[in-house]
């Protein structure tokens, strides 16, 4: 099983265009990650939603290390207000996502 995650942003006042352009690399980046099979970002009223799959819990990861500085632009850009990752979480992303005062982890049921 992959992991899907949905993370919410609320872009800072005056951010609005840098916000776009850091999305833009991002989307740019990710297209080199074999791991990362969805990577969508959509704006909502008042918000900006991104949807994300991974083939597992190492291609996560890895997608955090080969984008760590723009997701840092992108996190002082605009506030991370939701984080719900979805699927079977190795011990080092669970480090990592306990990091993360808002992430919410959802096991699988089965």
């Amino acid at each position: 099983m992959g992991i899907l995650v949905r993370a919410e942003f609320v872009v800072r006042d005056g951010a609005q265009e840098e916000f776009s352009a850091a999305v833009r690399a991002l989307l740019g980046r990710v297209a080199e990650e074999p791991g990362t099979l969805r990577y969508d970002w959509f704006r909502g009223p008042g918000h900006v939603v991104a949807l994300e799959e991974y083939a597992d819990s190492a291609a996560v990861l890895a997608h955090q290390e080969h984008v760590g500085d723009v997701l840092a632009q992108v996190f002082e850009l605009a506030e991370l207000t939701v984080l719900q990752v979805h699927g079977e979480v190795s011990p080092e992303l669970r480090e990592l996502l306990d990091s993360m005062p808002m992430a919410e982890v959802f096991p699988p049921l089965g």
